[in-house]
């Protein structure tokens, strides 16, 4: 992919470099504002792809476990009638990374647990001391409808999930405006060493020149703006030239192959997967097999999302009752990376040997679990045992 991935068009061809630093509508803003799309949609795409897993109380067997009961279902399968469980986590993380902060709209429905949906605006007070209430919330749909919400929310009806950085923002501000500066300096030069420039040779007397089409005497400018046209179109062109005058080009040799502008970019591209934490082989998809990128990037720049949204989502649907005994909902980071089952079978045999289940392991390899006694059961075939008071008759004791 390399830098040539941040300019990119909608049906996915690569937009040529020629063609973006040919045109006046490019600026350090626009390289920017690529960039810091392209940083978003890989973080807000890994963040989409996991599942929530929900531990609540079961009430029969008297302690938590995993369950996949209706909470389960409308956070990872159907968020609300229009929106998929993938779409909607995408749009939150977006939303979170662009704006620092984020609600989420809890419509309730009797017996249910409530639809969700994601503000795209809203208004609300400045109280600190207690909850604030939220007003003109506006929500949409995948389509681009979009609708006003004439309730007035309070904080117990809303999620709220916020990430921010002051300090990092000061520093991403700052170094957009001395890029920019920079920028603007290579745009001159690229303009000026690739602009066409010419020398009319005239030796000798003043000549007459005519008009080839009308027979009508040209003067020296008339003539000189209508073989300019000529030599500056795009197309093929022929125009008669007299023997008395030379047309030469002054800067042939000097073009300029666009290095500094790919240096520029490839600065700005840097910069901003520093700023969210990515690996650089990730950010620019030259990850190679031996590489720790995928690792780094779930460890630095995924983590603190899944820890935002975790808080948001336990302090609005699990509350500090039900915390305080153990129910969670946790984002499952063990699903992230793509694993070949065979190059796993040595570990999840170590696995089965240590406790886990057949459906313990099922679950980490997204598969559905087996409605059998034996996939439930545990069995420890490694020498794990208590070495204290040493051996007798050939028994650990």
């Amino acid at each position: 992919m390399g830098v040539k991935a941040l300019f990119q068009r909608k049906d996915g061809s690569l937009v040529d470099w020629i063609e973006v630093f040919s045109k006046e509508r490019v600026s350090k803003e626009y390289i920017e504002m690529l960039a810091v799309a392209h940083s978003i949609d890989l973080i807000a795409s890994m963040v989409a792809k996991a599942e929530i897993q929900v531990f609540r109380k079961d009430k029969k067997a008297n302690q938590i476990t995993e369950q996949f009961d209706d909470l389960y279902w409308r956070l990872n399968i159907q968020p609300n009638l229009n929106e998929n469980g993938v779409y909607f986590k995408y749009k939150l993380v977006c939303k979170l990374l662009l704006e620092q902060k984020v609600i989420v709209v809890m419509n309730k429905i009797p017996q249910k647990v409530p639809y969700l949906y994601v503000a795209d605006s809203y208004d609300t007070d400045n109280q600190i001391l207690y909850g604030k209430t939220y007003k003109n919330i506006t929500i949409s749909d995948d389509e681009g409808n979009s609708l006003a919400v004439k309730k007035t929310y309070k904080q117990e009806e809303i999620l709220k999930f916020s990430f921010f950085n002051e300090e990092m923002a000061k520093a991403v501000q700052n170094y957009k405006n001395e890029i920019g500066k920079l920028l603007n300096v290579t745009s001159k030069k690229y303009k000026k060493t690739n602009s066409e420039k010419w020398r009319v040779k005239n030796p000798g007397a003043q000549i007459m020149l005519k008009d080839l089409e009308t027979g009508e005497d040209l003067n020296r400018e008339e003539y000189l703006k209508k073989i300019t046209g000529g030599l500056l179109e795009d197309d093929d062109s022929i125009f008669m030239l007299p023997e008395q005058l030379n047309l030469e080009n002054l800067n042939k040799d000097r073009t300029s192959n666009l290095s500094d502008f790919k240096d520029i970019v490839k600065e700005i591209g840097d910069s901003t997967a520093r700023r969210f934490k990515i690996p650089l082989d990730i950010f620019y998809g030259s990850k190679t097999e031996k590489s720790t990128g995928t690792n780094d990037f779930i460890t630095f720049a995924i983590d603190p999302i899944f820890e935002s949204l975790e808080n948001g989502y336990t302090m609005g649907l699990i509350g500090e009752k039900d915390w305080l005994i153990g129910e969670r909902l946790l984002f499952n980071r063990f699903t992230l990376q793509h694993k070949d089952i065979g190059d796993l079978a040595t570990s999840l045999d170590k696995l089965r040997g240590m406790g886990y289940s057949h459906n313990d392991i099922n679950r980490f390899l997204r598969l559905p679990l087996v409605d059998e006694e034996w996939a439930n059961k545990h069995y420890i075939t490694k020498n794990y045992g208590n070495m204290e008071g040493g051996e007798t008759n050939g028994e650990v004791s």
